[in-house]
């Protein structure tokens, strides 16, 4: 049997034809008016503390009348279990006849994302604001999420960054832009809240939602540049006069995202290539010399050149993800029509040997500013991983393209307001592995042990808030307890 070829092309999607069409009607059955239908006014167990009050901000920027309804979505998004499908949030949450309504809520969150983003970071500024002195990290990057159907609206075939043994080259789903704010906990470390996604759609795939939606072709250094541009103008607004990293992968090192933000006045952070185009610094002009003076040097800088040279290494010792590390770096000013000007160039070498250069637009950056930041960037992908493997997100199963625009951004907010509502708790209460003997107890605590935390205090409340505490009750409380901590 002959060995298949592995093709450098993109796969095209192939999907079954569909044998008959839908057999419900949503107008027809929304004329038919039900007067048994049921309508849903409260979750099974609903949302309490610190994290309701936060939901309750978020509610006040959305319709009124369909606002409650969002409350409840998150009840269900914390109860749910298994595949977290939409269905499934409804289901925890005690959604019943009115369901239909839920997931028009859906797509009005995917309406109004960009004012329910600027929510989010108005509570987020409220908390950490630097102050006019200080410094805010922003993180930008993009990620798939698999997907199946010919019906699903903005899915395409997408380059998999993450592709196990088991897995292609490609996948067919959605890719969104995200830009998280990068905030530091004094015991937990970097931790990347994420703030707004943009859905990116391939040229080829945009006619189907033009039609439908009036959707236009944008690239993903486009949605990039929106998005920080749009975080900027708001952080602006709400008074916060911090200056603006902005920390990316080396996909992002690229004109058309950078020459925007320069214009804006923020500090881009990235990875150089190893064949990028450098040059020196240009010389002084001379006295009486006409004409403009130049902005590139003279002299090409080879970076594989400078990294095999074994003069000028220094040693520094900075935070690299939860821990100090001492490595070797060179670091010198060069110029590069990327910016357009000057730049702080770092090359810094691994212990196995390897190397790989960074670059700062703000060449008076020290190399420890750099690297730590280009350590911190590891927050949003660490952020990635949570939201799809704890949150679920990309497994709610809807079909229209707001509706997955709301579904996504939603996972993302509540990821955020969890870690903002547990952010000041004791790491005792967070880490009580009494019975996981075999964990590490003095482990950071994990997004996973948060969500459980606010679980159990929302099911503590609605089933031993009215249980008398008194002898008589001592064993039915235990048992609840007991089931309670079973379910988390």
């Amino acid at each position: 049997m002959a060995n298949r070829k592995n093709s450098s092309s993109r796969p095209q999607r192939k999907h079954k034809k569909r044998q008959q069409g839908s057999r419900h009607d949503k107008r027809r059955r929304l004329d038919l008016r039900n007067p048994l239908r049921r309508m849903t006014s409260r979750a099974i167990v609903p949302l309490m503390g610190a994290l309701g009050a936060l939901v309750g901000t978020l509610q006040t920027v959305m319709d009124r009348r369909i606002a409650f309804r969002l409350a409840i979505i998150v009840s269900g998004m914390l109860l749910a279990d298994d595949r977290r499908t939409a269905s499934a949030w409804f289901t925890a949450g005690g959604v019943t006849d009115d369901w239909d309504r839920f997931y028009d809520c859906l797509i009005s969150v995917g309406h109004r994302s960009q004012p329910l983003a600027e929510a989010v970071l108005k509570r987020i500024v409220g908390q950490f604001d630097p102050g006019p002195n200080g410094r805010i990290l922003l993180a930008v990057d993009d990620t798939p999420t698999a997907r199946y159907g010919k019906h699903v609206e903005g899915a395409g075939v997408h380059h998999n960054p993450t592709a196990g043994p088991a897995d292609g080259e490609f996948l067919y789903g959605h890719n969104w832009v995200s830009l998280a704010y990068v905030a530091t906990h004094p015991i937990w470390g970097v931790i990347a809240l994420p703030l707004r996604s943009l859905l990116y759609v391939r040229e080829v795939d945009v006619p189907a939602l033009n039609a439908k939606h009036g959707w236009k072709f944008r690239t993903k250094h486009q949605l990039a540049v929106e998005l920080v541009l749009w975080c900027v103008t708001t952080l602006r607004s709400l008074q916060c006069l911090a200056k603006v990293w902005v920390v990316a992968d080396g996909a992002y090192a690229a004109n058309p995202f950078i020459r925007p933000l320069l214009k804006a006045g923020i500090v881009l952070v990235s990875r150089l290539r190893r064949d990028a185009k450098l040059f020196d610094l240009p010389p002084e002009p001379q006295p009486g010399q006409r004409g403009r003076p130049r902005i590139y040097g003279v002299n090409r800088i080879d970076l594989a050149k400078r990294a095999r040279h074994p003069d000028g290494w220094t040693s520094i010792t900075y935070q690299c993800r939860g821990h100090e590390v001492t490595r070797k770096f060179k670091t010198f000013t060069g110029t590069t029509a990327l910016t357009g000007g000057v730049i702080r160039v770092v090359i810094v070498r691994y212990d196995d040997g390897n190397w790989a250069p960074y670059f700062c637009t703000d060449a008076t950056a020290t190399p420890r500013d750099i690297l730590e930041t280009v350590a911190d960037r590891w927050a949003i992908e660490e952020h990635f991983h949570d939201v799809k493997e704890v949150c679920g997100a990309g497994q709610q199963q809807v079909r229209n393209v707001w509706s997955n625009i709301g579904c996504w951004n939603l996972n993302q907010w509540v990821f955020t307001l969890v870690e903002l509502a547990m952010w000041d708790r004791e790491h005792s209460t967070l880490t009580d592995r009494t019975d996981r003997p075999w964990d590490n107890p003095d482990r950071r605590p994990s997004h996973a042990d948060r969500r459980r935390a606010i679980v159990r205090e929302m099911l503590h409340e609605e089933f031993l808030a009215t249980l008398p505490n008194d002898p008589d009750t001592r064993q039915f409380r235990t048992r609840i307890e007991t089931i309670l901590k079973l379910c988390t």
